[in-house]
């Protein structure tokens, strides 16, 4: 039996949920472990970072090998907590054949994304090679180094990529626009034959 699981919280939610004593929390090791026949994943950042322990693990007991689509909604490249989420899931996924990730949260101004560059730029970030990961979408988002530094991961690991896509938000200028194509273009890629579409904002 396969399962699509949807896993969505609104942001507004997020911060008012309390939880009583005997409440047990449903964390994203417990999700991705305990559920065999799961195929596809739609998850939002807010419930990723909800959802998540304070010490995210680089293993699962169980990795989820039936998952093979996972669909970021709402995403924030520059909080640590769902960036450490979402690598804890391709980890954990090695028969994984497609990300998709619409429409990026746009960064808080409060929010120090210090950590996630930092965390981004460490040798050890991923250290695991996503042999199955054929197609990468990402759709309606900024221009930001958080994100460049993801996309250059995935480049870097995923050696059977066929086709990756990138559409800017529709607010991006022309200058912007070049931009993001020349980082993306510069990024090594493990895969010889791995296509770059850069799509026009709708």
């Amino acid at each position: 039996m396969e399962l699509l699981v949807i896993m969505g919280l609104l942001q507004s939610q997020t911060k008012s949920l309390t939880f009583s004593k005997g409440v047990e929390r449903l964390y994203l090791a417990s999700l991705l472990s305990n559920m065999p026949c799961l195929v596809g994943l739609v998850i939002d950042g807010y419930f990723l970072q909800f959802s998540i322990a304070e010490n995210i693990p680089k293993w699962l007991p169980h990795p989820a090998n039936s998952l093979k689509c996972l669909y970021l909604i709402d995403f924030k490249f520059g909080d640590l907590y769902q960036l450490q989420g979402v690598l804890c899931i391709l980890r954990n996924s090695p028969n994984l054949r497609r990300l998709d990730e619409y429409n990026e949260d746009l960064p808080n101004v409060h929010l120090d994304v210090k950590p996630s560059l930092t965390y981004l730029e460490a040798s050890d970030c991923l250290d695991q090679t996503l042999n199955r990961l054929k197609t990468i979408n990402i759709m309606d988002v900024e221009r930001s180094k958080p994100l460049l530094l993801f996309i250059k991961l995935l480049l870097e690991h995923s050696p059977t990529l066929e086709k990756i896509s990138i559409r800017p938000r529709a607010t991006a200028d022309a200058q912007e626009k070049y931009n993001f194509s020349k980082d993306v273009t510069r990024f090594p890629q493990a895969s010889s034959k791995a296509e770059l579409h850069y799509l026009d904002p709708t």
